[in-house]
């Protein structure tokens, strides 16, 4: 009898596991390029990501009903692309869209306006707004699945 019990228990475990979420994480990223490692871009995708998570993934990863328009917008998303029917990696790929079109607004405004971050993409960091674009979507894209 207690053989049965420990098995269904280890069962049960197991099924926990392989269905818990894993929250996405906002860190700086290495550069494997000196020239890449443009700490002020880096700070801002990492701040504004580590909000992106509170505000707007993590309440709709719980399903959770919209409450602001960052919300509003990924439920949005979700909902005409999968229906209700949306997984944690189908997050990750709208959270992706959604997130880095605010990124790339706020990466072409630093490179108007602040001179150490033009500075350094003139320097040869980047040849234009894409490559750069496409370089930090690579660095700091959602992907919890790459994380088990």
């Amino acid at each position: 009898m207690t053989i049965r019990s420990l098995a269904i228990a280890g069962l049960a475990m197991i099924l926990a596991a392989c269905s818990s979420t894993r929250m996405p994480t906002a860190q700086v990223a290495t550069h494997n390029d000196s020239s890449r490692n443009i700490p002020k871009i880096d700070n801002m995708i990492v701040d504004l990501k580590k909000s992106y998570i509170s505000q707007c993934y993590e309440p709709i990863l719980e399903k959770n009903p919209p409450e602001n328009q960052c919300q509003t917008e990924l439920f949005q998303m979700l909902e005409r692309r999968y229906h209700m029917n949306y997984n944690q990696h189908q997050i990750d790929q709208a959270s992706n869209d959604l997130f880095f079109r605010d990124v790339d607004s706020r990466l072409r405004k630093m490179v108007r306006t602040d001179p150490e971050v033009r500075n350094a993409v003139r320097q040869g960091a980047f040849r234009n707004a894409d490559e750069m674009l496409s370089y930090y979507k690579e660095k700091y894209a959602f992907d919890t699945q790459a994380q088990y």
